[in-house]
């Protein structure tokens, strides 16, 4: 697992680094690389599964590197840190986890980031599919059509039920009895519908009041606007 620091303000970049040492030494079993950087230019020419970044930044600021990582890499966990409040509404995305204020940054960032690193831990393979990369899960006949992020395809011979079952701990959530959607690509449930990744699919009368009340847990676990 790979962090990815940057940070402009050598103090406050020193800091973050600490306390993401400090987190991940609890975590003796996982190697965890941490990695800084001083300018989001730099950020850019790697790969990583939890970025800290600073919002305000001179030559790429942290909103920037974030779309980024978003366009080619929509498992990237995100977590911002700043002191301009005022900057959160642009700052909000697919894996943006959420917001630390520098003034408490040894309060609140230890415990963002153990969440990141869980999250991180627990995901699910179905058929060689990372189940970050999956939108959403279409039944159909005897095979599943698993949705990816990237546009494309892939069937696999599972019930929907032991689907629901394997993914239900990792954001995903019945939408319709043909559908299974992945919350962090849902972008608005509307009447009789749910957009995910761009796409419209039928929403359960049934269960709309139950998707809803769990969607909007998930935005609010995950710092997201509903």
């Amino acid at each position: 697992m790979v962090i990815g620091i940057c940070d402009d303000e050598k103090i406050m970049r020193e800091s973050v680094e600490a306390i993401c040492k400090q987190v991940a030494n609890s975590y003796k079993d996982e190697n965890i690389i941490i990695e800084t950087f001083t300018d989001g230019k730099e950020v850019l020419e790697g790969e990583y599964d939890i970025l800290i970044l600073d919002i305000e930044m001179e030559n790429l600021d942290g909103i920037s590197v974030k779309n980024n990582f978003q366009n080619r890499k929509k498992d990237t966990i995100i977590i911002f840190v700043t002191s301009h409040d005022e900057m959160m509404n642009q700052a909000f995305g697919v894996n943006v986890m959420g917001f630390v204020t520098k003034k408490y940054l040894d309060g609140q960032l230890p415990v963002m980031l153990d969440n990141a690193i869980k999250r991180v831990m627990n995901t699910v393979n179905i058929d060689g599919i990372d189940s970050r990369d999956i939108c959403y899960i279409q039944a159909e006949h005897v095979y599943n059509i698993l949705h990816l992020e990237d546009g494309s395809k892939m069937s696999v011979r599972r019930s929907s039920t032991e689907l629901e079952k394997t993914l239900a701990g990792v954001g995903f959530i019945r939408v319709h009895r043909t559908y299974i959607a992945n919350m962090a690509y849902v972008e608005k449930i509307k009447e009789k519908t749910i957009i995910v990744n761009g796409e419209e699919i039928p929403v359960s009368a049934r269960l709309k009041s139950k998707i809803k009340k769990e969607y909007s847990q998930y935005c609010k676990e995950n710092a997201r606007f509903c």
